[in-house]
């Protein structure tokens, strides 16, 4: 039989608003059982000092004038031929009757990216080397069979852009050697070099490893494409050995993809490079946090962002720079990708993420619960351990004591 006085108790609880919040908003099984803390909570809360990013360049902090035209990186005849064949090439493949802004994207990104990654992309379309899982899929796994005006600008670009020497490289190596942050250099304080693109992590680590064959130099990627580099020569290696080799500091220079971008604890180097910005901008967020974790012995953290002068991702940085140096949270403030329609016109891109100056903020249970005070009375929140999962199955392993008869 039901007990009306629990049955109406429940009730109650169920359905009262707690300062605002319904019963299951600040109090369910989940919540019980998982204390969620963020280095950026703990770091509002002054529980932890906070851990500022110092970004280069900036109009305070510009880079060298024999490599930078303001925040961004000179360019030469070679490189402008290949931005016009580019257009030239959307522009003959938008003759298909089909949208063309995927296409133009694809090119711009990755020319911005590298030139490395332009060249690799434009051999894909013309069919001599394998479109990558992002191609495909737009395509729909039906492959891209170039027509003849097509093939002419994808054929200027390769050939614009083949035994040129890419600004970027020197643009790292400039960091990496010269750009004095206390000190030691950035390559003394270890460094992550950033992009989103294997192509252009693949040249630039054996770029770097040629550069400088006394040190090791580690790709880290997706599966099957990780690597340990010396003098230039690779050895295939799986990430977690990566990991482990970073952790004790027997590697100090990693370039990597994205794929690094979860998982990957990098608290052992101080720095980090952005070869190229990512539309998304919330992977900027993610990027730092490789770095910016529970260990980092420094007390400042410094990293570069890297554009051709010229392009898309100029109009993009120089919008995000003054944000980016006035916070280096900028997940929240952002949105989480910029609409290839934003960009083609600057005045349009600055209005639209000008929205976002002020975060869009969405209910945080665990904030909620946990976010005033570490401490709270009767709740498992005070514990004075933290169990690993190992611990934890170890303790349930256990058999229950039996009472024995007296």
């Amino acid at each position: 039989m039901n007990n009306i006085v629990i049955s109406t108790k429940a009730e109650m609880e169920l359905t009262s608003r707690q300062d605002g919040l319904g019963y299951f908003q600040r109090d369910n099984p989940l919540l019980r059982h998982v204390v969620l803390r963020k280095r950026r909570d703990l770091e509002r809360l002054g529980l932890i000092p906070s851990l500022p990013v110092d970004i280069h360049p900036s109009e305070d902090l510009p880079g060298p004038s024999h490599l930078f035209d303001g925040l961004s990186l000179y360019t030469s005849s070679a490189f402008d031929a290949a931005l016009t064949a580019v257009n030239g090439f959307t522009k003959a493949y938008a003759r298909r009757d089909k949208p063309a802004g995927f296409m133009k994207t694809l090119l711009l990104q990755r020319l911005c990216s590298s030139q490395a990654a332009a060249i690799g992309t434009a051999k894909a379309l013309l069919g001599e080397e394998d479109l990558d899982d992002e191609v495909q899929e737009e395509l729909d796994g039906d492959g891209f069979d170039a027509r003849e005006d097509e093939r002419r600008h994808l054929r200027i670009i390769i050939d614009a852009l083949s035994g040129g020497q890419d600004p970027k490289l020197r643009a790292v190596e400039y960091f990496l050697d010269e750009h004095q942050t206390g000190p030691k250099s950035w390559r003394g304080m270890g460094c992550i070099v950033f992009s989103q693109y294997y192509e252009t992590a693949a040249w630039m680590a054996g770029a770097l490893s040629r550069n400088a064959p006394s040190q090791v130099v580690a790709l880290y990627a997706g599966t099957g494409k990780s690597r340990l580099l010396v003098g230039g020569d690779a050895t295939n290696v799986d990430r977690a050995q990566i990991k482990r080799l970073v952790a004790e500091r027997e590697v100090r220079l990693v370039v990597a993809t994205d794929a690094a971008c979860e998982g990957l604890n990098l608290q052992t180097l101080g720095t980090l490079i952005n070869v190229d910005l990512p539309w998304n901008p919330a992977r900027l967020e993610q990027r730092i946090g490789r770095i910016k974790r529970f260990g980092q012995a420094r007390s400042r953290v410094d990293m570069a962002n890297l554009t051709y002068a010229g392009t898309i991702d100029e109009k993009v940085y120089r919008v995000l720079s003054e944000r980016l140096r006035k916070s280096s949270d900028i997940l929240g403030t952002l949105p989480e990708t910029i609409d290839a329609d934003w960009i083609d016109d600057i005045e349009t891109l600055e209005e639209r993420l000008r929205a976002y100056t002020v975060p869009r903020r969405r209910f945080d249970p665990f904030e909620a619960r946990y976010g005033t005070d570490l401490l709270e009375p009767d709740t498992w929140a005070a514990a004075s351990e933290v169990l690993a999962r190992s611990d934890v199955e170890a303790l349930l392993s256990n058999a229950w004591s039996t009472l024995k008869a007296t």
